[in-house]
């Protein structure tokens, strides 16, 4: 017998309901206690409740962020993920804290005092809210934007991952009214990177663009030398989705997917490298930090997407997560391109989603 089971993406939806049930179970035996008689049920036997429900939800959380890793979210569910994240730890932290407080009051005995035990379980009641809102948000993950449903159906289809490559007739950088925007290489692919994008290092000379045809698509190809390189469209944004096809098989070195970007010594980052690298950080005032890295094995035309919302960064590579690192919320910023190596690059297109 698998513990996972195959109709399952992963163990967080079988563990996620026993703190739910744990606690509220606690919850309600502490506020019955007020009236059965002491013989029937006790202080310390909610405490034993609450305390098994905190290591329950301490469990589920560990097992939540293993499961973000594991599913593809469409750009609409970041903002609930990240809540129901936010939100899950929240309520972690308080009812590890309600559990060590009751503890004390046990090693004491302060709970024979009437007035203490009013106190400590209306102390519960926000913890309640905490386990409603994380439910809440996982629910809408689950029901609202099908986060890890359809496994089988998954299974038994193959994913077109490049689904970009289509036939295009004219370059497109095309601007929505809530200003995300989107770009498909075309046959004038460079003269829309000159009038988009501006240089931080080096120039486009350096990046020698020109565009090239395979077949019926069009695609924009660098060929750079040990050169730097780093440039970024023009527009500033704040929590961003942004998503690349590239095919970096022809290229030794790092390229840097760049976003909130203020300056050329003030940026977020995802860096893949030829080696098989790819990090996840921040460069603040020319210094570089590493928020997270892992080992990647793909080639040929990839999908890259990256996610820097707030407190949470991602990336995925081919619609599975790559790398997942966590740091302070950065200021509003550009999204661009940072290239140090030599070979060639290819891009079929780029394309941003603010993630309000």
């Amino acid at each position: 017998m698998e513990l996972i089971p195959e109709w399952a993406p992963n163990i967080h939806p079988i563990l996620v309901h026993f703190p739910i049930a744990i606690i509220l179970l606690a919850v309600l035996m502490e506020l019955l206690n007020f009236f059965l008689p002491d013989d029937w049920w006790d202080d310390l036997k909610s405490t034993i409740l609450y305390g098994i429900g905190a290591i329950s939800a301490i469990v589920a959380y560990y097992s939540g962020t293993w499961a973000a890793d594991s599913v593809f979210l469409p750009s609409q569910a970041q903002n609930v993920l990240n809540s129901h994240s936010d939100w899950a730890l929240w309520t972690v932290w308080f009812f590890v804290g309600y559990v060590v407080l009751r503890i004390g009051l046990h090693r004491y005995k302060t709970f024979d005092r009437k007035s203490i035990k009013v106190v400590v379980f209306i102390l519960a009641l926000p913890g309640v809210f905490l386990l409603y809102e994380t439910g809440d948000h996982g629910a809408e993950l689950v029901f609202g934007y099908g986060a890890g449903t359809g496994q089988l159906l998954q299974q038994e289809e193959t994913t077109a991952l490049g689904d970009s490559l289509s036939t295009q007739s004219n370059t497109t950088f095309e601007v929505t009214d809530s200003s995300n925007w989107s770009w498909e290489i075309g046959p004038n692919g460079v003269s829309t990177l000159l009038s988009r994008f501006r240089w931080l290092e080096g120039s486009v000379q350096d990046l020698q663009p020109v565009v090239i045809q395979n077949e019926d698509n069009y695609l924009l190809n660098f060929t750079v030398d040990s050169t730097s390189n780093f440039f970024v469209e023009k527009g500033t944004v704040q929590n961003v989705q942004v998503d690349y096809y590239l095919d970096l098989s022809e290229f030794n070195g790092q390229v840097s997917l760049v976003n909130h970007v203020q300056d050329d010594q003030n940026y977020d980052f995802i860096a893949l490298s030829s080696d098989g690298t790819i990090s996840q950080g921040r460069v603040s005032e020319g210094n570089r930090e590493v928020f997270a890295e892992e080992s990647y094995s793909a080639s040929g035309m990839l999908f890259i997407r990256t996610v820097g919302n707030d407190t949470h960064f991602r990336a995925y590579i081919n619609k599975e997560m790559a790398v997942h690192g966590h740091g302070e919320a950065p200021e509003a910023g550009k999204v661009g391109l940072k290239i140090d190596g030599n070979g060639t690059i290819l891009i079929d297109s780029i394309s941003l989603t603010q993630l309000n």
